[in-house]
């Protein structure tokens, strides 16, 4: 999402190595305390945007050699968005976005196994059900939070009672010190599958899946595929994932939709998101896109291309594309098995193609971003954040003119 290879840890203890633990510290709060302002808030407000989705790392709130302890860290950060989104009449929804282990085998789980650990460890799920409290009791009286998303796009998840376990003592535990805010409840296969999940007995939660219809049939993104024959795959998709609705008698939430933007092709994506965003209004359902800013893969605001961020991901892309990580991770599993073993099954290939990726990671952090960063001298790398300033940004008025057509209805 920001452009850089390697998972969140993986980047910030490339920074250290490069220029010192001090300076990676100092240059990635800098990095979160200057990526939105007030100039993003009066453009969200501007597109009719009535919540925002939070995403954070448990590593802000929980060090790993110290999992009982709760640091305070986290709500400086927290605290400084939630501030802008109360003066802005925004609401929140506090998005824990990765957990001890992870909770899905993908780098935005910030694994470095590709494995979920998270459900195979009780002490890793206890740490976070104690997090939720802790984060529950700092927030019980804020109104303009709106909820609590417990966890983003669990997945290969095999036991059900530990599923089904987890929220229960998660809600437990906010319910200890927060009776009144929302509570997101994900499912399965990141967020897709709701088949192991019981009822939960609370009046203030609510069902979050994500709509992401092109990762099971590709050819919906091309222009080849007549729109009509696209709408019916998309609404057969959709249809599946609101069924969740009358199964739970409860609210249901579209957490994340979207897609990697091109500017050659931003009219035709922008008919897909439409498309998406259609079935969401039928269907009486709220959503979110993802994401709001990045650089220039998913957000509708992104730096650009002569700022010195750009600059840098520009080269890095030239070597390393996120994007064809999945591609190569099966090629080498596929290759592995076949030259060592037996030809393996497109199912056995799936998850070890995520643990391959992980391999992957590791040398293209090394490889592929620590030689640019040396190139670097520290003095140009710590003004890299000002290229998300909002002065140093660019639009997607494309995109930006659809919202409006369903925020201003």
């Amino acid at each position: 999402m920001i452009g850089l290879p390697g998972t969140d840890t993986m980047i910030k203890q490339a920074f250290a190595d490069v220029y010192g633990k001090e300076r990676s510290t100092k240059f990635f709060d800098r990095f979160l305390n200057e990526f939105v302002d007030e100039r993003d808030f009066a453009f969200l407000k501007s597109l009719g945007v009535n919540s925002l989705r939070i995403p954070f790392n448990y590593k802000y709130f929980i060090d790993d050699q110290y999992p009982d302890r709760y640091k305070e860290e986290g709500f400086a950060y927290l605290d400084n968005i939630i501030s802008l989104c109360e003066k802005y009449e925004i609401y929140a929804i506090l998005d824990l976005h990765s957990v001890p282990g992870g909770q899905n085998p993908d780098w935005h789980a910030d694994t470095s196994s590709g494995l979920p650990l998270f459900w195979e460890y009780g002490a890793l799920r206890d740490s976070v059900i104690g997090l939720w409290g802790y984060i529950a009791h700092h927030y019980r009286n804020q109104p303009w939070v709106a909820a609590y998303d417990i966890v983003n796009e669990p997945s290969m998840v095999t036991n059900a009672e530990v599923f089904n376990e987890f929220y229960r003592k998660v809600i437990a535990e906010i319910r200890q010190f927060d009776v009144k805010h929302i509570i997101f409840i994900e499912g399965n296969h990141f967020t897709t599958d709701f088949s192991m999940l019981d009822p939960i007995d609370d009046p203030q939660v609510a069902y979050e899946f994500h709509f992401y219809p092109f990762v099971d049939e590709p050819a919906v993104l091309t222009h080849e595929m007549d729109r009509t024959r696209r709408k019916e795959i998309f609404a057969a998709a959709f249809q599946q994932l609101i069924s969740i609705r009358e199964k739970y008698k409860r609210p249901i939430w579209c957490g994340e939709l979207g897609l990697v933007f091109e500017k050659e092709d931003i009219d035709f994506q922008v008919t897909i998101i439409e498309d998406m965003l259609d079935l969401c209004e039928e269907n009486d359902v709220s959503w979110a896109l993802w994401t709001y800013k990045d650089a220039a893969t998913m957000g509708i605001v992104y730096p650009r291309a002569e700022t010195p961020w750009r600059q840098l991901t520009e080269q890095i892309k030239q070597v390393w594309n996120q994007h064809k990580e999945q591609e190569k991770g099966e090629a080498l599993v596929d290759y592995m098995a076949e030259t060592y073993f037996q030809p393996i099954s497109k199912e056995m290939r799936y998850p070890l193609q995520f643990r391959m990726r992980t391999l992957m990671q590791v040398i293209c952090v090394e490889q592929n971003l620590k030689p640019f960063l040396q190139e670097l001298p520290w003095e140009d790398a710590y003004q890299l954040p000002e290229s998300f300033h909002w002065d140093q940004c660019e639009t997607w008025d494309e995109l930006a003119t659809l919202i409006r057509k369903y925020t201003t209805i």
